[in-house]
């Protein structure tokens, strides 16, 4: 059975998807064989790993095409992805919020990624259902730091287990954020990844050269710091 890791803030622009990518993309250097799966109706995984126009799509999985031919693609990023579709945002109900857990444990790999929209709505509601473990990417920011308390709250009604808070565009000059640093810490203790990834320019060239960081600038330190927390989540 897979290991299914979902990335979830409740609030936007708080690193997920970069983190997302680059622990998937550190866990195949590791020797694990990954799926993504991109649950965000934005599509952002989807964009950056060039396969926006594809057929196939998460979308199949919520409307009971769980095993749907084509479904999950190749990228040149050593993961697979189910890519994310315009379609989710048709979505007015799920018959049931079990729908992505029961299609995802159908797939032989050695992790799952899960890369959820902003929000706390019923399709994140099915990735708190389907994932073992949570990984909440929070800006040291009041919102992202709220909309990071609200996913681990919210997580106590379902499957998923709160795995660690990953502090993200960490600038450890800024008092606020260091503020925010210790809340979190005295909210959730050893589960804050502690000192975080720093704020690096490096992630939006990445972003704009259509590849992961961890290919983009492969000897980096923040490329280091994505390879270490994965080592400790192996």
């Amino acid at each position: 059975m897979s290991r299914i890791l979902g990335f979830m803030n409740s609030a936007g622009g708080a690193g997920r998807t970069t983190s997302a990518l680059s622990i998937a993309v550190a866990f195949s250097e590791y020797g694990r064989r990954v799926l993504m799966v991109d649950c965000d109706p934005q599509g952002a995984l989807t964009f950056i790993l060039g396969k926006e126009r594809s057929h196939r799509s998460v979308y199949d999985i919520y409307a009971g095409r769980e095993r749907a031919l084509g479904m999950i693609h190749q990228t040149n990023e050593r993961v697979d992805l189910i890519p994310s579709s315009p379609k989710l945002y048709q979505l007015s109900r799920l018959k049931k919020s079990e729908v992505l857990f029961h299609a995802l444990n159908s797939f032989e790999y050695d992790i799952i990624i899960i890369d959820a929209a902003p929000g706390l709505g019923e399709i994140n509601q099915s990735v708190l259902a389907a994932a073992d473990e949570l990984i909440i990417p929070t800006r040291l920011d009041l919102l992202s730091v709220r909309g990071a308390i609200d996913v681990a709250e919210a997580s106590k009604k379902y499957r998923a287990k709160v795995r660690a808070i990953l502090p993200t565009m960490v600038d450890a000059r800024a008092k606020h954020g260091v503020e925010m640093m210790n809340e979190l810490i005295g909210k959730f203790g050893k589960q804050v990844i502690d000192p975080g990834i720093p704020k690096s320019l490096l992630i939006p060239e990445a972003v704009v050269a259509g590849t992961s960081l961890l290919n983009f600038k492969k000897s980096s330190e923040i490329s280091g710091r994505f390879r270490e927390i994965t080592y400790d989540l192996l």
